[in-house]
Order: structure tokens, then sequence, then C-alpha cells
């Protein structure tokens, strides 16, 4: 199991292969390869390759060009949100200390919750507050791609002030998820997200 230091810290910890975790502390779906397919396209099945557009205007495809192959930080947003988001504090501290590993083995990726609203013009405008560096990706689309990428990963109420207040740390490749709490310090995230580079399939 992984050693880390933080376990206070932790709302869940899961090491079943392919297990997205759902807020509350339940089990998720197990991502199970029907017969024939691949890890990586079970992958691609479950997660989906919706369209998704960036805060830069690049659309990507949800799996296949942000998840596949890459440590994955993830948080859920709303550009409307009259207060300050905690998570995107820790995002911020996140990605420095990342230093080169960001946008190479590890992505942080923010999840709009509210699409009919959070439009490009708005990502680009909110995300300039944060000054995300290469490999922090804000992402948004249109309704049915962006609703299901939220409840694939968990985060079901259809309000944006209902969404999932945690972090999701992933390693698809291996099928290894766990969640931290959005007041988990920095470092602490890190850890676990290095935690989750060593595991194996």
């Amino acid at each position: 199991m992984w050693k880390l230091g933080v376990i206070a810290l932790m709302l869940l910890l899961v090491c079943l292969t392919g297990v997205v975790p759902k807020a509350g502390g339940q089990q998720g779906p197990v991502v199970t390869p029907r017969q024939g397919l691949s890890q990586d396209e079970a992958n691609r099945d479950y997660f989906t390759d919706a369209q998704v557009i960036t805060h830069e205007g690049q659309q990507l495809r949800f799996y296949s060009d942000i998840l596949r192959d890459k440590l994955v930080l993830i948080n859920f947003f709303y550009t409307n949100c009259p207060t300050a988001p905690p998570g995107m504090a820790r995002f911020f501290k996140v990605q420095g200390l990342l230093g080169e590993q960001l946008g190479k083995s590890v992505l942080l990726v923010s999840i709009s919750v509210d699409p009919e609203r959070d439009t490009l013009e708005a990502l680009q405008k909110y995300a300039w507050k944060y000054n995300p560096k290469k490999g922090w990706l804000f992402l948004t689309g249109n309704a049915e791609a962006m609703d299901l990428i939220n409840r694939r990963l968990g985060n079901t109420l259809r309000l944006p002030e209902g969404h999932l207040r945690l972090f999701l740390l992933g390693n698809p490749r291996t099928g290894h998820w766990m969640k931290m709490l959005e007041s988990a310090p920095p470092s602490s995230i890190v850890d676990g997200l290095r935690s989750l580079a060593t595991e194996t399939p």
C-alpha cells in the first residue's frame, strides 16, 4: 500500500484496478476490459473521448488526449462561483511544486460543471486569474459531453453549486485512483501523485 504521511488528510484511498472514486467514500465503477479489449481500450470506453475545449482554445479528446499515459490531478469549477475556490489556490501551488513534471508526466485538469455559461471567453478570463502554466488545463465543452464526463468522474449533482469539492488523483494506466480533501497541503497532494507513479497495474 502507498506509504504516505498524509493518510489522515485523505478521504478515500482506492487501490482497485480501474476504480473511479465517488463522493461520500463510495466505490465507483470498475473498468474491466471486455473480452478482446485492452485496459487502454476499456479506459477510453469508460472515460469517453468526448470533445472538450481548453482555455487556450484547443479541441481535445478527453481520454486519448488528456488522461492517457499521464498522472492527473482533477478538480471541478464554475466561473460564476461567488467565492474564492480553495481548490484553485491549491492547484496554483501544486503547479509550482511539480516543476518540470508539469505538462510532461503530470497534468492538472480543472473541469467545468456549468458548460452553458462557461464559454471559451469566460474560461479564458477565469483561467487568467490563476496564471496556469503549460500542463494545467481548464476544460469546457457542450453540455452533453461535459455532463457525461462529470458523471463518469463521480460528480453527479447537476447544480453547479453542488459540485464535488474534492481532488481526484489518478493513474489511468494502472487503474489506481484516490481522493483528497481540498484542504490537503499542496506538498501532500504532490506526494499522492508520486505514490501513484510507483504503482504497477
